[in-house]
């Protein structure tokens, strides 16, 4: 198993008009410095547009920015919001990036959940559809020679023959056929998970109860299967918060009382219990996807949360849990934790890095071991 990190970021300072955007900015930079040097394998960056809580519109950027202060850890998105933009340009942004990171880049696509989001781009119900397109667009852009014309309902591609004058078109990705593709997915059988297993992307399931994960896995093997890719456990990534101190008192202290729990108790909680339903308007509840639906939405509190369902405690508790989600799981290749914004008070938040890194990676590396062998079971 290795480690990541996800900067949505989560920052209820900006939202509150205490934090500047450079000051997001820098610090989502800083986790990914130290996540590089206390060797966490991944960094991955999120588009919003309308959600105060989470400013991200360009994670294109905070990749290019992360690239230049980071060696080794990989870097990517999760995701890119296909519908919002022209996918002709997006893929030539992202195979540049590739090549800016020296191949660290892990592609990633959504089709975008805000529907204020939709809202502001005046797509209305047709984000799904217009995400398999611009990913159709995007995969010949960075896999087939031209000359050859894509018409399609939102947008058209017309690659030209290859000119001696202009010795071009020459743009591909470094990775080769193209960068790994990961999608999100949260619904027990997700349909972004089927798209991905469909084009031989990865999947990284959002934060659920085991219950949903071994659906989610189900779901994306299946569907993998039926297209001829076989689905590896190394390349699925699971989501679930981390927070790691000394002892396990300390590191309940800081996560409860710090950034960690005031962002889930003001903004995560609250969003999970009263989901807006794209296009409709209609509210409706994610929080029995947190907890296997064994407690109500009254009952469920950062406190019930930070004793069943995170991985919150010092290297030997942290490993401990781990290692139980891997079994309960039946294997998978990467957990990713959410950062937060401790940058008011750095210090808890890296000593909780270097101890994901240093201490508690190292000794959860070897469960990995066991999914080549659970490849598709």
């Amino acid at each position: 198993m290795k480690l990541g990190m996800f900067n949505i970021p989560y920052s209820l300072g900006y939202a509150e008009g205490e934090r500047t955007a450079k000051q997001v900015i820098d610090w989502d930079l800083q986790v990914a410095r130290w996540a590089d040097e206390y060797g966490l394998s991944e960094v991955f960056f999120a588009e919003h547009y309308t959600i105060g809580h989470e400013p991200s519109p360009a994670p294109d950027a905070m990749i290019a920015a992360a690239s230049q202060v980071t060696e080794r850890v990989r870097l990517g998105a999760a995701a890119h919001l296909l519908p919002y933009h022209n996918p002709i340009s997006l893929a030539h942004r992202l195979l540049w990036l590739d090549h800016m990171t020296g191949g660290r880049y892990i592609a990633g696509f959504a089709p975008g959940s805000f529907p204020t989001d939709a809202q502001l781009f005046d797509t209305g119900n047709r984000n799904p559809e217009m995400m398999r397109e611009a990913l159709d667009i995007i995969l010949a852009v960075w896999t087939r020679p031209g000359p050859y014309r894509l018409e399609g309902e939102f947008w058209t591609l017309d690659i030209p023959a290859f000119s001696d004058v202009w010795q071009g078109p020459h743009l591909r990705p470094l990775q080769q056929p193209h960068p790994p593709a990961v999608v999100t997915g949260m619904q027990p059988r997700s349909p972004s998970f089927i798209e991905a297993a469909r084009r031989g992307f990865l999947p990284m399931s959002q934060q659920v109860a085991s219950g949903v994960l071994r659906q989610h896995w189900e779901t994306y093997r299946d569907a993998a299967s039926e297209a001829g890719f076989t689905p590896r456990r190394d390349d699925w990534r699971v989501i679930r918060d981390c927070f790691v101190a000394d002892t396990d008192e300390q590191a309940f202290e800081l996560a409860l009382g710090g950034a960690f729990g005031r962002t889930w108790r003001e903004h995560l909680l609250p969003t999970f219990k009263k989901v807006r339903q794209h296009g409709t308007g209609k509210a409706y509840s994610l929080a029995p996807l947190l907890t296997g639906g064994d407690i109500s939405d009254e009952e469920l509190t950062v406190e019930y949360l930070a004793e069943h369902f995170w991985m919150i405690g010092s290297p030997d508790t942290v490993v401990e849990k781990l290692a139980g989600l891997h079994e309960e799981t039946g294997g998978f290749g990467t957990l990713v934790s959410f950062a937060f914004d401790y940058s008011s008070d750095p210090e808890p938040f890296r000593r909780s890095l270097e101890l994901l890194g240093t201490e508690v990676a190292p000794r959860v590396a070897a469960l990995g071991q066991a999914n080549e062998a659970a490849a598709i079971l």
